[in-house]
């Protein structure tokens, strides 16, 4: 049966619509798992730990306490000095109170008291003005209506010199209960709410999200300077933050900055920034509030990497790419940005373009020229080298594998490779010539179970300055780390050798001790072959004197023409090449 028109399109209120789809509101009203910087009470010290929260609930809560801390940056805020967060896991309660005060006055156009208006209705702000110059942490005027919508139970107490302010609002905003105005002649706010838990589908506070809340208070001291902050849960003993300076905060990260001596500053118009090498978190306050992601991260470190980059271009002659040094350093700043704008109504990432930080045109954002100098000097540099190298090494180790791989496919020349037939390696000889011309005489003369032989083709090339994979191109190389097994690599065991013997036959003349060198020179890429005496010259002489049964061998002509004249009568035979050998 097809639905009625009024079944199919409906109308919802506000509070209707914001408590149906709060995701477009305040987030998320599922548990989510994330990493987080939280203050553990018995070291004293921030630590990086993974928590349950939800981030809507965390939402509503914060709503409230950037309420207090937007009015303590106003000029006009009565005297606001002090904030108080109090949240009960046992009754599901949070009173959050400070100084200040609200004007107890009633707003003509809407016709009710200004405490009512802003925070029993929606879409109230006093930040709609996008003319003015805002440095706080609202801006769409539904901040602690929101939270409001989600609780129970939402209590609003002010007083303003003058007059004292209660209301109270019940079912999620949709009941006015009591409303009372009487004389007063101090000044303070003091909300009190239960939130709603099934509308975030739990039961209560957990362990976790005071953690959060407890956070949230010291992130508010810091990124108020004059605030004092006091926190106070029934899982923790009562907490009083007020910090002399922004150092003074970071000091509570120590023990996830491991160089916190090497530490670089810069300050502007705008921010104060401190850079930590060898971290890679970023901790940020824009007006006041946490913010560590978007525009204001990416200017600090767009500038640092692109400098990091150019210098060891220029100076080392490598190339790194400036994501590769994001992760060399931490960013904590504090921001001052001029209505600001968020990717979200959760106002986790920043949006504001660089050069709409400020409305004023006179100030405008930069990283000063001096600080940049000062980081082609630091650990940062240092630790971009360190890395580099070990980049190299790890590509080095993955090309080498490759290549071992690449080995155990076959040989180039299979045709220039005379094989022998023993088992046993360790008695196994590789005899390598210098060309063809000893092939035949070598396999009439050799013994095939233990004897092989390769011959190559031409002088090899150095490998003195050459790469393993540069090496593994020439086939005379390739084919022989093939034939005796060996592995480019540190882990190369020379028990795994497939010759106990390697044997350079080359003839005796300059041209036959240059390819035996070149020869050396490749085989010392595994020091043990040297070392264990597994590599040997095959020295033939050059000339034979033979008359009957006395023969005598000379190496070289310079030991022959010395003696020549004893040989008179001898026949002599020069050898010069390995076939005549």
């Amino acid at each position: 049966m097809a639905k009625k028109i009024e079944d199919k399109y409906k109308e919802l209120s506000e509070v209707e619509h914001i408590l149906l789809r709060p995701g477009m509101w305040v987030g998320s009203t599922k548990t989510e798992e994330r990493d987080m910087f939280l203050y553990n009470t018995e070291t004293e010290r921030m630590e990086s730990v993974t928590v349950e929260y939800i981030p809507a609930m965390l939402k509503v809560v914060d709503e409230v306490i950037s309420n207090s801390c937007d009015e303590f940056r106003r000029k006009d805020n009565m005297g606001l000095t002090e904030l108080t967060v109090n949240i009960s896991q046992e009754t599901g309660q949070i009173i959050i109170k400070d100084n200040g005060g609200i004007p107890v006055v009633k707003h003509k156009d809407a016709g009710v008291y200004l405490p009512e208006f802003i925070f029993g209705r929606l879409r109230t702000s006093s930040n709609y003005n996008d003319d003015e110059d805002r440095n706080v942490v609202g801006t769409n005027g539904v901040g602690s209506s929101l939270t409001n919508c989600f609780s129970k139970y939402f209590c609003v107490e002010t007083q303003d010199n003058k007059h004292k302010f209660h209301r109270s609002w019940s079912n999620n905003m949709t009941i006015n209960d009591d409303l009372e105005i009487t004389k007063s002649t101090k000044h303070s706010t003091k909300i009190t709410f239960n939130l709603d838990f099934s509308r975030f589908n739990c039961d209560g506070f957990s362990n976790d999200f005071i953690r959060i809340i407890n956070k949230r208070c010291i992130d508010a001291a810091i990124a108020n300077p004059g605030l004092k902050v006091t926190f106070i849960s029934d899982i923790f003993e009562e907490q009083v933050w007020k910090f002399k300076s922004f150092t003074e905060y970071i000091e509570l990260y120590a023990d996830l900055l491991p160089n916190m001596e090497d530490s670089l500053k810069f300050d502007n118009n705008l921010a104060n920034v401190y850079i930590f090498p060898d971290s890679s978190i970023d901790v940020a306050f824009v007006n006041g509030a946490e913010c560590s992601k978007g525009t204001h991260i990416r200017a600090v470190r767009n500038e640092i990497n692109n400098t990091v980059v150019e210098f060891l271009k220029k100076k080392d002659k490598i190339d790194v790419t400036t994501r590769s040094v994001d992760g060399k350093y931490a960013v904590f700043m504090t921001i001052n940005v001029s209505n600001p704008t968020y990717d979200s109504q959760t106002k986790e990432t920043l949006t504001n373009p660089v050069d709409k930080f400020s409305k004023d045109s006179a100030i405008q954002w930069e990283v000063p020229d001096k600080f940049l100098t000062q980081v082609t000097k630091s650990e940062i540099i240092e630790s971009m080298r360190d890395w580099y190298k070990q980049k190299v090494a790890a590509e080095d180790q993955k090309t080498l594998r490759k290549l071992n791989s690449e080995a155990k496919k076959g040989l180039k020349r299979p045709d220039k490779y005379i094989t022998c037939s023993s088992k046993k390696k360790e008695q196994k000889q590789l005899w390598i010539f210098e060309g063809d011309s000893a092939r035949s005489g070598f396999r009439s003369g050799r013994n095939p179970e233990i004897q092989a032989g390769y011959t190559m083709r031409g002088v090899p090339p150095n490998v003195l300055e050459m790469t393993a994979t540069q090496i593994m191109k020439n086939e005379v190389f390739n084919d022989l780390v093939t034939i005796l097994g060996l592995q480019w690599g540190e882990d190369f065991d020379i028990k795994k050798l497939n010759y106990g013997k390697i044997v350079i036959s080359s003839d005796a003349d300059v041209d036959g001790d240059k390819i035996a060198s070149l020869l050396l020179l490749f085989f010392s890429r595994w020091p043990e072959l040297i070392s264990q005496n597994i590599v040997c010259r095959s020295v033939s002489p050059i000339i034979i004197a033979k008359k009957n049964k006395d023969i005598q061998k000379f190496y070289n002509v310079k030991d022959f023409n010395k003696v020549q004249s004893k040989y008179k009568t001898y026949v002599i035979k020069y050898t010069k090449g390995l076939g005549s050998l």
